[in-house]
């Protein structure tokens, strides 16, 4: 009886673009930049479906919400964007790790490769809850007619 070898992590070409140095670098500098931000929004509509339709997408508020978040209101953040539970400590550890060395990012990058197929699994159910949002926020804007802040 012949038993299989132990699969290999599988590298992922995502986490290598989300790890590197520069989206590290930008990261810390917009989480930096969050504590400054100002929390009624930038000012011009940088989101191209609510300029069209006038209906929020799921990352509508999320700058508004990280802004909130780093500058100690997180409840109100919590109704701008919800998903910024998750985005603000993702900044955060981008951030952090903005400030390692590269073998040490690199070693995380490692254990992380080591946890398929769990970590894509994470992935696909969150972006699945994103997106499902998105379509619940988009239909509860339409049926109400209310105009998104």
């Amino acid at each position: 009886m012949s038993t299989l070898p132990a699969a290999e992590p599988i590298p992922r070409a995502w986490l290598k673009a989300v790890l590197s140095p520069w989206t590290r670098r930008l990261a810390l500098a917009a989480f930096a930049a969050s504590f400054f931000f100002p929390v009624t929004g930038l000012g011009p509509d940088l989101c191209p479906i609510h300029r069209a339709t006038g209906l929020p997408c799921p990352g509508c508020g999320m700058t508004r919400a990280v802004a909130l978040v780093s500058q100690g209101e997180p409840l109100i953040a919590l109704g701008a964007n919800p998903f910024v539970v998750l985005v603000w400590p993702l900044l955060l550890a981008l951030a952090v790790l903005a400030l390692l060395r590269h073998r040490q990012v690199l070693a995380l990058e490692a254990k992380l490769d080591a946890t398929e197929p769990y970590f894509s699994r994470l992935q696909a159910v969150l972006l699945a809850a994103f997106f499902g949002f998105g379509v619940l926020r988009f239909a509860v804007f339409l049926a109400l007619r209310e105009p998104f802040p």
